[in-house]
């Protein structure tokens, strides 16, 4: 296990805790390592929500499907990132959500509810542990409203603008898009040639400057 302990220095959830916590740490977590083929199902719609780790390598994708059975990106856990732990401490049996490994992954997986029970016996970094957890949930909930505001606005512009917003902008002002304009449609949940052609409009009109996945605001008021 002492693979994952670079991943876990870099992982808020483990923040305040020792290096040398982690062995026995991971011990009471029962932790198990797998890995996970590009396009491998972790966990399907339907599974119990039994399965919560963290991300090692490679990138996961949590999606839903609408009443087409078209698949709905909700959004990407990158190595260093939790996945399946609201699920798992919500005592969750019938998974409302499919989680894909979309790159080679290796997970490692652990069992978060442990941290629910026996309350009085835990060790520091299970206390501690504990109280990060809390936090991530308390993020993951701001994220998910997040995407539910940019998917509750009509107009495909009005998606981009709030989206283009939560990107991180660099000092040179260059904003960089983590996915492929296909990934991207499905996350605004719209047609890809129509997002290509409001992106087209948007350039055409002096609102943004794009070349490959790097963006630029060029209307300040755009964003406003």
């Amino acid at each position: 296990m002492k693979k994952a302990f670079p991943v876990m220095k870099t992982c808020p959830l483990f923040a305040g805790i020792a290096e040398s916590d982690y062995e026995t740490l991971l011990s009471a977590l029962s932790a198990k390592e797998d890995f996970f083929p590009k396009h491998d199902t972790v966990i399907q719609i339907g599974d119990p929500g039994k399965r919560a780790g963290l991300v090692l390598s490679g990138t996961l994708e949590v999606a839903f499907y609408d009443e087409n059975a078209s698949p709905v990106s909700v959004t990407r856990i990158e190595s260093g990132n939790v996945f399946g732990a609201m699920m798992l401490c919500a005592n969750v049996t019938d998974s409302s959500m499919h989680l894909r490994a979309i790159s080679d992954c290796t997970l490692l997986f652990l069992d978060f509810s442990r941290l629910l029970r026996n309350t009085e016996r835990q060790s520091h970094a299970e206390t501690r542990l504990a109280a990060n957890l809390l936090g991530y949930f308390a993020k993951r909930s701001l994220l998910l409203t997040q995407k539910i505001r940019i998917l509750g606005q009509k107009k495909l512009r009005d998606k981009l603008k709030l989206y283009f917003n939560t990107l991180p902008k660099q000092k040179s002002g260059v904003r960089k898009l983590p996915l492929s304009k296909t990934e991207l449609a499905s996350f605004l949940y719209a047609d890809r040639s129509a997002l290509s052609r409001e992106l087209s409009r948007m350039q055409e009109e002096g609102i943004i400057a794009m070349e490959g996945k790097e963006i630029v605001i060029l209307d300040p008021d755009f964003l406003a």
